[in-house]
């Protein structure tokens, strides 16, 4: 039996893309994701949710129309094949179908799903925190050269050459806080989990409320199975930046690597709601570990343990 997460509103199911959809759902989301591509990295989580939302609105809209406009040019072309003498037409009536209805939210579940798998800026966008500090940036004109061309190579994706880069910018300038950051960043990407973590240490000596390092160490922290230390420092994230769910998001998955589904799932479903009262694209993340976390409770003979932490979120699990 496959389990559906439900709540009051919404229901949860894997999505299936009707064949006669497929077309739109893949054209939306790819002016979407272009769209999502340009958000400033700078916003806060609710303002990215809500960026994301209306690049998807606005290009599911803008598919409707064209797709209206091109069908309504069809049944000219049709209606004035059919004209034996158009000379004499003073007026023309078309056929309609309702084709200029436009529907925000047609297909939007479906849209947003696909972009999930998809839109690498989308996750990048959202999970890039660069809110700025009075040590950010370098007021030293070769660190800012140096950074700019690390920007340039991460995004190429030759990682090496990043590394290159990011060393020179904290070598001209060591209170430079975004190039630590990003030198981290790198680090994790080529597997140097330890020197990430130095990395974002040092990013932290010189801004303690830097949401980027203090995210990512814990991240790292868990790749190096540190895990107490990863939990520490998703608590210590949560304090600085208050009801953000990747604080519940992120420990709600060590404990689950742990083998602790209660205290897991406890956290994933306080990271489900807030994801939902922003809006985020990233709630499909939380449905997955909960569905998981159910699951192995219920095989665990753990059923009261479910049954409480669903009644406390007013999240329902049942069955299909």
């Amino acid at each position: 039996m496959k389990q559906l997460l439900t709540t009051t509103t919404i229901l949860f199911s894997a999505f299936t893309y009707a064949q006669d959809n497929s077309e739109k759902i893949v054209d939306v989301a790819y002016d979407a994701c272009d769209c999502i591509g340009k958000i400033q990295t700078n916003l806060s989580k609710e303002a990215k949710s809500e960026a994301i939302q209306s690049c998807i609105t606005s290009a599911n809209m803008s598919w409707q129309l064209t797709k209206s406009m091109s069908e309504m040019t069809e049944k000219v072309s049709d209606t004035l094949s059919k004209v034996d003498d158009i000379s004499k037409i003073d007026s023309l009536t078309i056929p309609s179908d309702d084709l200029n209805i436009i529907i925000t939210d047609s297909d939007y579940d479906e849209i947003e799903s696909y972009l999930y798998e998809t839109c690498g800026d989308m996750e990048s966008i959202y999970f890039t925190d660069d809110e700025e500090s009075e040590n950010s940036y370098s007021d030293k004109e070769k660190a800012m050269e140096y950074y700019n061309q690390g920007l340039v190579a991460f995004d190429n994706q030759d990682y090496k050459k990043a590394l290159s880069f990011y060393k020179k910018a904290v070598k001209e300038d060591k209170q430079f806080a975004f190039a630590w950051d990003n030198l981290g960043r790198t680090h994790r990407q080529l597997n140097n989990f330890k020197e990430a973590v130095k990395c974002y240490k040092k990013s932290l000596r010189i801004d303690p409320k830097g949401g980027m390092p203090l995210m990512n160490i814990a991240v790292a922290y868990g790749f190096l199975e540190e895990f107490d230390k990863a939990k520490k420092a998703y608590r210590q994230y949560g304090k600085v930046f208050k009801d953000d769910p990747e604080t519940y998001f992120g420990l709600g998955r060590i404990y689950t690597i742990e083998g602790d589904y209660e205290n897991g799932l406890d956290n994933m479903m306080q990271a489900y709601i807030l994801y939902i009262n922003m809006n985020s694209p990233y709630k499909k993340d939380a449905e997955k570990y909960i569905v998981l976390l159910a699951k192995q409770l219920e095989e665990s003979n753990k059923l009261d343990v479910l049954q409480r932490l669903s009644k406390k979120y007013k999240i329902e699990l049942v069955e299909d």
